[in-house]
């Protein structure tokens, strides 16, 4: 009797296992670089204050083989760690990047003053109540390609001002980049908290609920734009805080056409 609701049990989870052939729709360099991210393990006294896993990867993928990687970094990490992390952003030409909007991080201050020693301009949230010795992925790719000034309604490459344009919306900035063929060579990093404001609060009804609502909708929309497909560029891939990845994997399930692949 055990045994037949054991079978049944690993008949039923094969089932409604998704098996995704990666390789059709990531490069090689890509998948070894996810793989070695979600081998990353904390030992002994670290894992037990800080967590085992130091990224949570999700791969997600359509019946098209359009592949959406989920890379959900912890935000205390080691030298090891940082330097996958950069390896990730090389390996992934179009890059979406968590980050709280600077109008909610002023009035989250205002709302919040304990948070003023630690909430910086236009950074990630929780970069900000912890310590990264080694910064973040996020701020990595910030750094190579074309990098999108919300405040400044520009676009940026190292440093220098590529183009001065609206940008309201997601589909603001996929316009944009009709007119930026000849730039983002070294990537294009796309603002995942654009759009509609949130009144910000210090409950994680704002910090992780309401901001996975806002970033999975723009996961959607960055991923059904025809301007975005860089020549052999392989997968998207978001990068985020890896409280963020579950509920970000839910949304995309209950509101896209990806699902979770299972063999990652």
């Amino acid at each position: 009797m055990k045994i037949s609701i054991l079978l049944g049990l690993l008949i039923s989870f094969n089932v409604s296992a998704k098996v995704c052939n990666l390789e059709a729709g990531l490069t090689k360099k890509q998948i070894k670089v996810i793989n070695k991210a979600k081998k990353i393990k904390r030992v002994g006294p670290n894992s037990a204050l800080l967590g085992k896993h130091v990224y949570e990867v999700d791969v997600l993928s359509d019946k098209e083989s359009n592949f959406v990687v989920l890379l959900g970094e912890a935000h205390i990490k080691g030298l090891r760690s940082s330097l996958i992390g950069k390896k990730v952003v090389k390996a992934f030409p179009v890059r979406m990047l968590e980050g709280v909007p600077a109008d909610e991080v002023r009035e989250l201050i205002r709302k919040n003053p304990e948070f003023a020693g630690v909430l910086g301009y236009q950074r990630v949230l929780a970069r900000y109540l912890t310590f990264n010795f080694f910064g973040s992925t996020i701020n990595v790719a910030r750094k190579k390609g074309l990098l999108f000034d919300l405040g400044g309604n520009s676009v940026l490459e190292d440093k220098k001002v590529v183009l001065e344009t609206t940008l309201n919306n997601a589909f603001d900035i996929m316009n944009s980049l009709e007119s930026l063929s000849e730039y983002g060579k070294k990537g294009i990093n796309l603002p995942l908290e654009i759009g509609r404001y949130i009144e910000p609060s210090a409950e994680d009804s704002y910090i992780l609920d309401a901001r996975n609502v806002r970033m999975a909708e723009n996961i959607v929309n960055y991923t059904s734009a025809d301007s975005l497909r860089i020549e052999n560029a392989g997968a998207k891939i978001v990068i985020i805080g890896s409280a963020h990845n579950p509920g970000i994997v839910e949304l995309l399930k209950e509101t896209s056409n990806l699902e979770k692949c299972d063999n990652i």
